[in-house]
Formats: structure tokens, sequence, C-alpha cells
């Protein structure tokens, strides 16, 4: 034996109970480690407060969803100049915010406030919440049709006159008032009820494509009627019949043998073929015409029903007067129509708008139908209806 051996063995050998208890001490000290290494990693998920928020005042954010509630302050803003910091206080999570402020910095110009609603992060709830606080400012909204102004002999505008004519004028809040027929007004008259003389030409021009009102609330669609001067004028408003005479003009028709026996193709009919069928006046003739226009289209005959202006006694008369040519159908290129025109369909309503320009942001855009029912833009019975007047251009990988 070399001497010493039992004793080198001694120093550095461990016994079985040290043994022992070293390996239960090891599983502790791994488990030590892990725990403080979790405690130490930085977290950056939705609830993490920037470095900016903390200084500011340690508040907790807010995420998208409780936008309006209490510890968030609601105050009119424009989407095209709102900044990150305003954006929080109305209750919009961090990276929601940033999100927003880079998607704008990268081109984004907000022309509706509906495209708001497609950003990332925006719900519908926060979104019902935003809405009446968002105000787009006049350099962003979208325009009307440029009008020529009055020009000078030589063709110059006069100085200060501009050739865009603004959309609106202010109203007058103190024109007096009495019970009016706006069936019966010409311009002169609405002017003398308060609207500037470019409003009460904008209402003719709506009274004319819609046929005449029917109701007092048909003259508050109006896009130059605000909700306010409709209210204000709304006790005054005594409408007569919209069509009258209607069966007597009928009958004066039929006797001087007006009615054509060749049925009318709604898609391509003009106002004078659409008075050439029974059922059909003046003011159904208008609302037909204007109805295809916001359509694209009719794709089957009962679409005129639609109008509100054909009752069940003209509908009779008129259904086998008239066809539906599907073929004819001016149709919206889903993929990359402008969200105005879009929304101008009358299938189309702002939740729907919403969803559609949200999705198709995410996507990039649809191939069929189908995709937009199975992503939930669209239900079956709103995709039923819709996809006659739906084109789906190729989308870009």
């Amino acid at each position: 034996m070399i001497p010493g051996s039992d004793a080198g063995k001694r120093r550095w050998g461990f016994s079985a109970r040290e043994r022992r208890a070293i390996l239960l001490l090891l599983p502790l000290l791994g488990a030590l480690v892990w725990l403080v290494s979790e405690a130490l990693r930085p977290r950056f998920g939705d609830g993490a407060l920037l470095l900016g928020d903390g200084l500011a005042g340690k508040e907790t954010p807010l995420a998208a969803d409780t936008v309006g509630g209490g510890a968030s302050q609601l105050f009119r803003f424009d989407p095209n100049t709102v900044t990150y910091e305003e954006l929080r206080l109305l209750g919009v999570a961090p990276r929601v915010a940033a999100g927003i402020v880079k998607y704008r910095a990268a081109g984004k110009v907000f022309a509706l406030p509906e495209e708001f609603a497609a950003c990332y992060g925006i719900t519908d709830s926060a979104y019902a919440c935003l809405k009446p606080y968002i105000v787009i400012g006049e350099a962003y909204r979208l325009q009307p049709r440029p009008r020529s102004a009055a020009r000078t002999p030589e063709g110059r505008v006069p100085a200060g006159r501009s050739v865009e004519e603004p959309a609106q004028e202010e109203l007058s809040p103190d024109a007096p008032l009495a019970p009016f027929d706006p069936n019966r007004l010409d311009e002169a008259g609405f002017v003398a009820l308060g609207f500037s003389p470019r409003q009460a030409r904008t209402i003719l021009n709506f009274r004319d494509a819609c046929g005449g009102f029917r109701t007092a609330g048909d003259l508050g669609r109006s896009r130059a009627v605000s909700g306010e001067m409709f209210a204000r004028l709304e006790p005054y408003i005594v409408i007569a019949s919209a069509e009258g005479g209607g069966e007597e003009a009928e009958a004066g028709r039929v006797a001087r043998g007006e009615v054509r026996s060749v049925p009318v193709e709604l898609n391509r009919a003009d106002s004078v073929a659409l008075l050439a069928v029974r059922g059909i006046g003046p003011a159904t003739a208008s609302a037909i015409l204007a109805y295809r226009e916001r359509l694209g289209g009719f794709r089957d005959r009962e679409q005129v029903t639609e109008t509100g202006l054909v009752t069940e006694r003209n509908w009779e008369l008129m259904k086998e007067q008239i066809w539906a040519d599907s073929c004819a159908i001016r149709k919206i290129d889903i993929n990359f129509a402008a969200p105005n025109a879009v929304a101008k369909h009358p299938y189309v309503t702002p939740r729907i708008l919403r969803k559609m320009l949200r999705n198709r942001q995410l996507k990039g855009g649809w191939s069929t139908i189908e995709d937009m029912v199975e992503d939930n833009t669209l239900t079956s019975e709103e995709a039923g209806k819709l996809a006659p007047y739906l084109h789906f251009g190729t989308v870009p990988l």
C-alpha cells in the first residue's frame, strides 16, 4: 500500500450522507437561478409601460377596448394630426398608438372616420367610443368635384374667388320658420329657411334624384342638411302626396297608348322608357334611376321595390313589363376600391365597411366571396346580396 493513500481518500472523498445532501441541494440551486433570471428578464407585452410613460407618471396603460373608461379622456381629434401622447390620453394602448403614428408616417391619410377603424388594434367597441370625437381636417377629407367659378371675359378667375367652392356654408339659425312643403320650395325658398344658395341647390338636386320627399326624414338624408338644422326644421315640415293623381295619370297614359308591350330592361332604360311602364310615375322613375346608380345595376327586377316608392299595387302592374340583365352590373373591385366607393353601395353598412377595411388591410384582399365569409367579413346572407356586385382583382403575393 502507498503510504498516506487512505488519508488522501478521506480528504477529497464524501461520505454517503454528504453525497445525499449534495444531490438534494443541486435542484434547489437550479430552481433559485431560474427564478432570479425570470425576475430580471425584461418583458415587452401589450401591458408593458413605455419608458416615457413610466417616467411621466407611472400610470397603468389602457388597452384599446378600455377607450372611454374612467381613466381616459375623450376629446375631439383628427387622426391625421393626433400625437402619440394624445392617443394615450384617449385610452389607446401604447403599442396601438405607436402603430397608428408609424402608419401615418408611412403616408396613410384618413379621409373618412371609418378608415381609422381599420387600424390594427382599434376594436369595434373602441371605435364606437371614439367615432363621435373624430374630426377629419379640411386638408384631408374627401373634397367635392371642383366646379369652375365665374370668370372674367379674359378667362381669369376674379381676385378673391376660388375655382373650388366649399362643400357647405354656415347656416343661419335665426331664419324665420313657418310650415312648409319641401317638395314645393325653389332655391329661394330653401335660402329663406336658412340654407346657403349652394346648399339649396344641393337639396334640389337630391330631391330630383330621389323623386321627391315622401317623409320629413327624406329631407334629413340630404348631405346639405345637418342634424341640427333638420331638428330645427322637422316640426314645420308638411308633405303633401308625393305623386298625386297617380291613378288618373296612369289611366290617361293607358288610354293614349303610351304603355309599352315590350318588357323594359332596367339597367339600360332611361326615364322615358321607365315612364312607359304601367305603375311607374315620374317620382318612381327618378327613384329607380338613382337607386340603380348607387347599386351599380339591378341583378333582378324585384330590387326596384327597395327604392321605397313602389307600392304592392304598382308592383303587380309593372312586374311583367320589366326585367334585369345582371350582365350589365357595374362591379366593385373589392381588393383595390377606395373606401368611399365601397361605402356608397346601399348593401354596405358602416359595420360591414369597417370589417372590410380592417380585414383587407390585414390580409391584403380576398380571392372569392367564400373567403370573405370564412374570415367573418360577411355573413352568408350579406355575401349572397353583395356577390353579384363584387369583383376580386389579383392580390399581390
